[in-house]
C-alpha cells in the first residue's frame, strides 16, 4: 500500500469519525432539572380586582397607522423589537411591521392560496422566518421586507431535521422548537432520534443538534393539545430564555440553550381541574376535545405565561371564557389577581384595560400578547376604543397628544391600538 492508498484511507476513516461525534452530538439529550420546582395552588374564584391605578405605573395606547395597504383585523401574534411592532394577521393572512411610535413600516403579503400562518422571529440577526407553502421552504427577510435566502429543509423523511414553522432563537444560529406527544413507531421511515421528545435544540436550517423532554408512552394525543384560539404552549422569558407549558399538564419549564428546567407546577382546586392522569389515561384517547367541551368550566390548559420580576401572568384556559381566565400572581405576596377584575380610571383615561367590545371577544383571544424590556403588551380594537371614549366623556380625561389626535381624526373602523402596560412591582 502506497502513501496515496494510506492518506485516502485516513481521510476517509477521519470523515466517518466525524460524521459519527455529529450524529452522537446530534442524539443529545438534555436532561431536565426539577430540584427547584416550585408548586402554586391558585383559585381563581379568589382572585381579586382594583382600579387600574392599583396595579400599574405606566398605561399607554399606541394607535396602528391605518391606511389602504396597512389596514388589517385583529392581532393574532405580536413581536416586540427594539424598533418594531411586528404583526401577524389572519384575516389577510400576512405580517405587518410598524414603528414603535404605531407609524406603517411594510407589509409582507400572503394570500388565500399562498398564507403565512406563523412567523419567527430572530433578533440577533434581524431577521424575520416565515413560509407560504405549507413550511415545504422557509425564506428569511430582514425588517424592511427584503427577501434574503429561503431553505428548503429535507422533509419528514430527512433524519436530523424539523419539519416545523415555528423557531425560538437564542442566538443567530441557534433555536429551539417542539412538538406534541405523537406516537410514532421506532420502524417507521418517518421515525427519528428526536421523535420521543417535546423538545427540539436546532440551527436555523432545521438541523437538530440536541433534545429533551420525553414524554410517557402512555401519553395521548389529539386535536385538543393545540389550545383555543390557536395560542400554543411557548412564551419568552428573555432574550436567552423560554417558557414552555406542557399540554394538559399544568407544569412550566424554562428552556435554556443547552438545558431544561421544571420551574413551576401550577394546581387549581378539584371543581377546575382535569382528572388526575388526564394525559397519560388512554381512556381519553381521542377524546380530550369532547371531554373538554361538556366540562366546559374545567381548566384544560395553560397559555401566555410570563414572568416581570415577582409576577408571574398567564391564561388559565377553560372552554368556556370567564372574568377569571387572564390572571397575575405575585410570588412574594402570594396576590391572585384577575386581569378582567381591573377597572379603568384616570391612568388608562377611562380607557379599556383590555377590550371587551364584542363580549370582549379580541382579549379572550390573545390575551397579554408579549412581554418585552419590563412591558406587558395586549391590544383593543377601535371600536372598543371609540365606545370607550363616548361612554366616559362626562369625565373629561386629558388624553395625551397621540390619543387627542387618534380620536379627532380617526373612526371605529381605525386598526386596533397596542396598549403598554407597566406592573407595579410589589402587588
Amino acid at each position: 500500500m502506497n502513501l496515496t492508498q494510506i492518506a485516502k484511507k485516513l481521510i476517509a476513516c477521519f470523515f466517518v469519525l466525524l460524521c459519527a461525534a455529529l450524529y452522537a452530538k446530534a442524539q443529545r439529550i438534555i436532561p431536565v432539572d426539577s430540584s427547584k420546582a416550585q408548586t402554586l395552588r391558585l383559585d381563581p374564584s379568589n382572585a381579586m380586582g382594583g382600579n387600574a391605578s392599583d396595579f400599574f405605573t405606566e398605561i399607554n395606547y399606541i394607535p396602528l397607522e391605518t391606511t389602504e395597504e396597512s389596514l388589517f383585523g385583529s392581532i393574532s401574534k405580536l413581536v416586540v423589537t427594539e424598533d418594531y411592532f411586528i404583526i401577524l394577521d389572519n384575516n389577510t393572512r400576512s405580517i405587518l411591521l410598524f414603528n414603535k411610535n404605531g407609524k406603517f413600516h411594510k407589509k409582507i403579503r400572503g394570500t388565500e392560496n399562498a398564507p403565512i400562518w406563523d412567523f419567527s422571529v430572530n433578533r440577533y440577526t434581524k431577521e424575520i422566518r416565515y413560509s407560504r407553502d405549507q413550511y415545504k421552504t422557509y425564506t428569511f427577510c430582514d425588517y424592511d421586507g427584503k427577501e434574503l435566502r429561503t431553505i428548503k429543509p429535507g422533509g419528514e423523511l430527512a433524519k436530523d431535521e424539523i419539519n416545523d414553522g415555528n423557531m425560538h432563537f437564542f442566538g443567530p444560529g441557534k433555536g429551539v422548537s417542539y412538538k406534541l406527544p405523537y406516537h410514532i413507531d421506532s420502524t417507521s421511515k418517518y421515525y427519528k432520534f428526536y421523535s420521543k421528545s417535546l423538545i427540539m435544540f436546532a440551527n436555523e436550517k432545521n438541523k437538530v443538534y440536541a433534545h429533551g423532554l420525553g414524554f410517557d408512552n402512555r401519553e395521548g394525543y389529539d386535536n385538543t393539545m393545540v389550545t383555543k384560539g390557536g395560542i400554543m404552549p411557548f412564551n419568552t422569558v428573555s432574550d436567552t430564555a423560554f417558557y414552555y407549558i406542557r399540554p394538559y399538564t399544568f407544569t412550566v419549564y424554562t428552556i435554556r440553550p443547552d438545558a431544561i428546567k421544571l420551574s413551576y407546577k401550577l394546581v387549581f382546586p378539584l371543581n377546575v381541574s382535569l382528572p388526575q392522569n388526564f394525559n397519560i389515561d388512554s381512556n381519553y384517547n381521542n377524546k380530550r376535545a369532547e371531554y373538554v367541551q361538556r366540562n366546559s368550566k374545567l381548566i384544560y390548559y395553560i397559555a401566555n405565561f410570563y414572568q416581570l420580576k415577582e409576577n408571574l401572568l398567564f391564561r388559565a384556559g377553560s372552554y368556556d371564557t370567564n372574568d377569571e381566565d387572564n390572571l397575575i400572581y405575585n410570588l412574594r405576596s402570594g396576590t391572585l389577581i384577575a386581569f378582567k377584575h381591573i377597572l379603568q380610571d384616570e391612568k388608562s383615561y377611562f380607557l379599556p384595560i383590555y377590550d371587551n367590545s364584542n363580549g370582549g371577544s379580541s382579549f379572550n383571544y390573545s390575551g397579554i400578547l408579549a412581554c418585552t424590556d419590563g412591558y406587558l403588551y395586549t391590544s383593543a380594537s377601535s371600536l372598543g376604543m371609540f365606545t370607550y371614549h363616548e361612554k366616559y366623556a362626562d369625565q373629561k380625561a386629558k388624553y395625551p397628544p397621540v390619543l387627542d389626535d387618534y380620536f379627532k381624526k380617526g373612526s371605529r373602523k381605525d386598526n386596533p391600538v397596542i396598549m403598554q402596560l407597566k406592573l407595579k412591582d410589589n402587588l
